[in-house]
């Protein structure tokens, strides 16, 4: 329990360093992603994977709003 705890603290370390569009992207994506899904979705897909999913959400977004 102690070593997910830490990895939980390290994942919101790591949350706060990310661009804001990024934060916001995971804060308010369909469906809630608190440090514990954020953390399940790095460990299956990778963490650059699930960073690069939610860039190209964005950037999609983005277009449709232009």
């Amino acid at each position: 329990m102690e070593d997910r705890n830490a990895l939980l603290r390290e994942l919101m370390a790591v949350f706060d360093e990310l661009p804001a569009a990024l934060r916001d992207a995971i804060n308010y994506s369909a469906e809630p992603l608190d440090p514990k899904s954020l953390a399940t979705l790095c460990r299956r897909h990778g963490a650059g994977n699930v960073l690069a999913m939610i860039e190209m959400k964005l950037k999609r977004a983005a277009k449709g709003r232009d």
